[in-house]
């Protein structure tokens, strides 16, 4: 024999089943809890390394930037510029040195990052209309080589050196 169910013998069931189970029990609750902290706990050192990483190489990416577009100014120009990177304030400025004339102070990205140990320095790119790169001095042809900047934060560490054809170089050292 067929049992045929009806409409209202479902709907009774339903809600039987709906009044036998209201909701989460405090158990299941905590397990969830649990779960959700464990997470979170792996979480953090991962999410604090790539915030290291994302202001080391946000840095070394402004300082690279900032020397390459220097360069290409010089030779787009016809003109000697400087680039004057000072710390601990972490900023730099690009000169005309044929003017005299130099622009606002521009703050790299991390005030945190550390140049060269974090004393007080100025380390200062002369770029020649001929794409060469010098040091300090602000002539073309300079005797100096360019400075190498040893960039830092929180244990790690990118050097950047610059040839004097104006190619920069990182080398991440730890």
């Amino acid at each position: 024999m067929e049992r045929k169910h009806t409409q209202s013998q479902s709907i009774r069931s339903w809600r039987g089943l709906a009044l036998r189970h209201k909701g989460f029990s405090i158990v299941e609750l905590l397990i969830v809890l649990v779960v959700g902290m464990i997470l979170t706990a792996i979480a953090i050192p991962m999410f604090n390394r790539a915030m290291i990483n994302m202001r080391l190489n946000s840095t070394v990416s402004g300082i690279t930037g900032a020397i390459s577009k220097a360069r290409y100014r010089a030779i787009y120009n016809s003109q000697v510029y400087t680039l004057a990177i000072t710390t601990p304030a972490n900023t730099y400025v690009v000169t005309n040195a044929n003017a005299n004339t130099a622009d606002p102070p521009v703050p790299l990205p991390s005030q945190a990052v550390v140049l060269n140990g974090g004393g007080n320095a100025t380390y200062t790119f002369t770029l020649c209309p001929n794409g060469m790169v010098y040091g300090a001095g602000g002539v073309c042809p300079g005797n100096n080589t360019a400075p190498a900047l040893a960039v830092a934060y929180q244990g790690r560490q990118i050097n950047v050196t610059v040839s004097s054809v104006g190619n920069a170089t990182t080398t991440i050292i730890k």
